[in-house]
């Protein structure tokens, strides 16, 4: 095998597709249109986009798609169908994301009314069969969108534990590959998960019934979005206020935020807060392009038989500069170092066998050979 630190580091650059998760939102603003700027400045530098597009918000826009026409002047259920078709056909990756608390939602007053107990795959369903009927219904959906398989899973908010149902679904239906863990992340509110036990020496694993559990003999593979430890004042800066807080976001999704935290307003809580240990993501919409840069350089080399691929993530609804995410991709794609891959390559590179600790050097060759992306440099279109 080649020596881990001569092999090129392989991104994968994902954004999850999704008004807010309290239902407020508009789609063209937050959706559509910051989605449409980012993959045309993609596809300049040749880099697919992994779009995580969220399944149960889109079938509930299909449900009412006569009254929000009549109220946005537009269909937003049919805005996004377009678009994921069209992203499909022009290189890009559309992969399957659900924020469950959308399920059986209500529409009252031109509001959403959420069922916010219910986070999480497992939180719907007694049963293992129901939770494979839905995951396949959802998983086929997508599909006839996309026109193309659906193998990566992303659990909305990362709340995918326990996740023994989800995991089961998954591997049932084809869906061979998650995204949904933040080594070191752990919260209470508005789900409980802890991630801290996530494998720290592997970049990717094998899970069977809890998405930060390495099971070997697991169906499905984690692939986490790569973080490295730090403290919550490390997260203060222009650009994550900015993402979070600006004009841009409803102020009841700004209150939300604020009350999930749970600060004590004293100056003995605020300053304990900022002190708390937490994961900073490879977060293109929270991180200057130096940082990202940063970070991606001096992220340790995979351990022998993993690959190298670390896991970027942002949301289309915090997406407003387009010169900075344009000057990270041309700064990364100018490293020879740095290669992109989408998800879809990388669950297709590991259903071909490539599987860490069995020989398989999934970056530089493997059973289909090499992982690389497959979309073309578009200059222009």
């Amino acid at each position: 095998m080649q020596n881990s630190q001569l092999r090129p580091r392989r991104l994968s650059l994902t954004v999850d597709y999704e008004i807010f998760g309290n239902g407020t939102g508009d789609v063209r603003r937050h959706v559509t249109e910051p989605t449409e700027r980012m993959c045309r400045i993609a596809e300049k530098y040749g880099v697919p986009v992994t779009v995580f597009f969220e399944v149960e918000e889109y079938l509930h826009f299909v449900k009412h798609s006569r009254e929000l026409t009549a109220e946005l002047g537009y269909d937003p259920a049919g805005e996004m169908r377009r678009q994921a078709a069209d992203l499909a056909n022009r290189g890009h990756d559309i992969q399957l994301h659900l924020h469950p608390q959308w399920y059986e939602a209500e529409r009252e007053g031109g509001e959403w009314h959420l069922h916010h107990h219910r986070l999480t795959v497992d939180a719907l369903f007694d049963n293992q069969v129901e939770t494979t009927a839905y995951l396949r219904e959802r998983k086929e959906a997508l599909e006839a969108i996309s026109g193309r398989p659906v193998t990566v899973y992303r659990a909305g908010g990362f709340a995918a534990q326990p996740g023994a149902r989800l995991l089961g679904a998954m591997a049932d239906t084809g869906l061979m590959v998650g995204s949904s863990v933040v080594k070191g992340m752990q919260r209470k509110r508005p789900h409980p998960l802890d991630f801290r036990k996530a494998p720290a020496a592997r970049r990717i694993w094998r899970v069977s019934d809890d998405v930060a559990r390495e099971d070997p003999e697991g169906r499905v593979w984690e692939v986490p979005v790569y973080s490295k430890m730090g403290r919550r004042y490390q997260q203060l800066t222009w650009h994550r206020l900015k993402a979070k807080f600006s004009r841009h976001v409803p102020k009841a999704r700004q209150q939300e935020m604020m009350d999930q935290l749970g600060v004590r307003k004293t100056p003995g809580g605020i300053l304990s807060f900022l002190a708390q240990p937490v994961p900073i993501k490879l977060d293109y919409h929270n991180l200057t392009p130096g940082a990202l840069l940063r970070m991606i350089r001096r992220a340790p080399a995979a351990p022998p038989g993993d690959p190298d691929v670390l896991v970027l993530i942002g949301h289309t609804k915090e997406h407003s500069n387009d010169k900075e995410f344009e000057t990270f991709l041309r700064q990364a794609t100018a490293d020879p170092r740095l290669k992109f891959i989408s998800m879809a390559d990388l669950a297709a590179q590991l259903d071909a066998g490539g599987e860490p600790g069995n020989g398989t050097d999934l970056v530089t060759g493997g059973a289909s050979g090499a992982i690389t992306s497959q979309i073309p440099v578009l200059v222009g279109r």
